[in-house]
């Protein structure tokens, strides 16, 4: 925020810094003294705000501001307004809507205008550049031809010689044309069967080769066919075997243990059988009656002697004993697993083995057939390659045949051979015509040449100011045709800046309505005043300087500005505008100087308005202060009143520093925002 001097005339900058680091303590001195008893204290509230201090020469001026005025280039009907007088508005705001029947009818007779003019100023330019090198050929031409007239009668001689050579030459050429015609006319009906032959025959080979490649692709299908059952079975296979691999690995798992266990007891068994053997037959040897005693319970054997015994037969009874524990431990081990295996799980892994083969079998079928057709399917293509190349070679002898044939006859066949010769017959007849009435008329063609070189001498001399006269004619044709386009255009967009499809015409910027010239169901005539809208983009304050003053004035410089609306508010502006000639009065001079608001957002400021302009020549920028009242000396020291957390009034003791004579900078004591008091005196009742 940024403040002005209460001055009304220009101040010198140096007084106003008197209360600078507290030197102005004396200035203030008066604003303390003690009340009498019989007043009362009251106290204003300031706040300490946080801005800009300045101070310079002060002028009062008057608000103006830039007025737009609403127009319509065509007649309408208007059919609401949105506006009234002294209402603000937005750009963009919609004011008044016309009638879309008759918008639409504008726009396109302005649409049609612009596009006609466009088509002239084409139609011109095309015209221009078309004629201009007509006229710029003409006028070479006409040179060219004077200069070299008498060589061009010269040459037209040389060309007649020339052209009579020619056409009996021609005469010779279409003579012997017709001799190859009526030869081409005896030979072409049986070159021509014979072409046809050929033709035929290429047309058989290529539709076997169509029925034989419609053979090999049903082959390929049934390929096809083949390989996708195959997959299919694969398929099941797959989905089968993945059904039953937990069950499968359980199986593994349970007759693996099975066989194992078998394996155990039967060597258990046989090595019980050695021992037992060994053993009987060295009692018998030993004359020992052995009394055998199997218990599957207790798993031993009690072996008895009438005799003593001896110490082999004790050894071999260890053994027995040993081998019959562990034929029992493998037994029990065996019988566990022969229950845990049998029955429902050697069927469920019979039953699995069996699905497993079937289903190899069945792959192993499926391969053998798609092998078996594939080798078909193989050979056949070998055939269907084999007649292909015979294909290929007849189609390269028709072809060379039709090349032969083509060089020959061309693109003729019987029919335009016979219209050639009638052709050629007739071009002989004109020729021979030609060449005599060319002869006849020799003499005067001469004559006409002699006059036309004659003529184009003429036409050289003159030649150049023809060329400029139409090219200045074309040239005005241009600039008259681009004016009525431009003209067209300019209407045009003016036209659709104005107003919307909808009929609706907007503001073009921010404002106050100031005047409104139309009312619902009124027509408005074209480009006749609707409303006018004071812009408030352009908001100036103008004040008459003294000439002492201006002088220190110049364009761009900053300003403060305030308005007698807007109390204790300011606004940046600066310079926009000095006058060059004074306006006297009563024997004094001055001049008109122009200030423009540089932010005018936030406020409803209205045409005529009273303001104070402060030159700004001096100051401080972004600092603390507050309003000289409430700012209290006492002994070379400055103090504020403040309420303290009790609500108490209290005073504080802070720094000061510029001054406007309004404001004063604060550097310490307080922050922005707080408030401070100044004290009111009032007369007790």
């Amino acid at each position: 925020m940024k403040t002005k001097t209460s001055h009304k005339k220009p101040i010198i900058a140096a007084a106003a810094v008197l209360l600078a680091a507290g030197a102005g303590a004396a200035a203030f001195a008066g604003a303390t003294a003690s009340a009498d008893s019989s007043e009362e204290t009251s106290y204003r509230e300031y706040t300490v705000s946080k801005g800009d201090i300045t101070v310079g020469a002060e002028e009062s001026g008057t608000v103006t501001i830039e007025h737009t005025y609403v127009t319509f280039p065509c007649s309408a009907e208007v059919q609401e307004v949105y506006v009234k007088e002294g209402k603000t508005v937005k750009e963009g705001d919609p004011l008044i809507k016309l009638s879309p029947e008759d918008i639409a009818d504008a726009k396109y007779e302005l649409e049609s205008a612009v596009r006609s003019a466009e088509l002239e100023l084409e139609a011109a330019k095309q015209e221009q550049s078309t004629k201009l090198l007509e006229a710029k050929q003409a006028l070479e031409s006409s040179l060219a031809n004077g200069s070299t007239a008498e060589t061009d009668y010269d040459l037209y001689i040389t060309k007649n010689n020339a052209s009579k050579q020619s056409s009996a030459k021609q005469l010779e050429s279409l003579k012997k044309e017709l001799e190859e015609y009526k030869a081409m006319k005896e030979t072409y009906p049986e070159d021509y069967a014979e072409l046809c032959k050929y033709e035929d025959i290429l047309d058989e080979y290529e539709a076997k080769y169509k029925e034989m490649e419609s053979v090999y692709k049903s082959y390929q299908k049934i390929d096809d066919a083949n390989s996708a059952a195959l997959d299919e079975i694969q398929s099941e296979y797959d989905e089968y075997t993945e059904k039953i691999s937990d069950t499968s690995e359980r199986l593994t798992e349970l007759k693996k243990n099975y066989e194992e266990t078998r394996s155990a007891y039967e060597k258990a068994l046989e090595e019980y059988e050695t021992a037992k053997e060994n053993y009987e037959k060295s009692a018998s040897n030993s004359d020992i009656t052995v009394t055998a005693d199997i218990s599957s319970e207790s798993g031993t054997e009690a072996a008895s002697s009438s005799s003593s015994g001896t110490s082999t037969a004790t050894s071999l009874a260890d053994k027995l004993t040993q081998a019959k524990t562990a034929l029992d431990k493998a037994s029990a081990a065996y019988n566990s697993a022969n229950v845990a295996y049998s029955g429902y799980y050697q069927n469920l892994d019979s039953e699995i083995s069996d699905k497993i083969e079937e289903y190899e079998s069945r792959i192993s079928e499926a391969q053998k057939t798609c092998s078996a057709h594939e080798k078909i399917t193989q050979a056949y293509k070998k055939q269907l390659d084999e007649f292909n190349e015979q294909v290929s070679d007849c189609r390269e002898q028709y072809e060379d045949k039709k090349a032969d044939f083509t060089e020959i006859y061309g693109q003729n066949d019987d029919e335009s051979i016979d219209e050639r010769i009638d052709s050629l017959t007739d071009s002989i007849a004109e020729a021979e015509l030609s060449i005599k009435t060319a002869a006849a008329g020799e003499e005067g063609d001469l004559l006409k040449a002699r006059q036309d070189a004659d003529s184009a001498i003429a036409q050289a001399e003159s030649a150049q100011a023809v060329y400029d006269r139409t090219a200045a004619s074309l040239e005005n044709q241009i600039e008259q045709a681009q004016k009525k386009y431009d003209n067209a255009v300019e209407e045009y967009n003016d036209f659709c800046e104005s107003v919307s499809d909808d009929g609706v015409v907007y503001a073009e910027c921010d404002g106050l309505i100031s005047s409104v010239n139309v009312s619902e169901g009124s027509s408005v005539m074209a480009n006749n005043s609707l409303l006018t809208i004071l812009d408030t983009r352009y908001v100036y304050l103008s004040a008459s300087v003294s000439e002492e003053d201006v002088g220190s004035l110049e364009t761009d410089m900053e300003c403060s500005v305030s308005l007698t609306a807007y109390e204790d508010k300011t606004f940046d502006g600066h310079i926009d505008t000095i006058s060059a000639e004074p306006a006297r009065s009563s024997g004094s001079v001055t001049y008109t100087v122009t200030v423009k608001l540089d932010d005018e957002s936030g406020i409803n400021v209205r045409e005529g308005m009273s303001g104070e302009i402060t030159f700004i020549e001096g100051g401080v920028s972004d600092v603390m202060y507050t309003n000289v009242n409430a700012i209290t000396f006492r002994d070379g020291a400055s103090y504020v009143k403040i309420y303290d957390e009790s609500g108490q009034i209290i005073e504080k003791e802070v720094v000061t520093g510029f001054s406007d004579g309004r404001y004063v900078e604060i550097k310490e004591g307080v922050s922005a925002g707080e408030k401070v008091l100044a004290e009111i005196e009032l007369a007790g009742k």
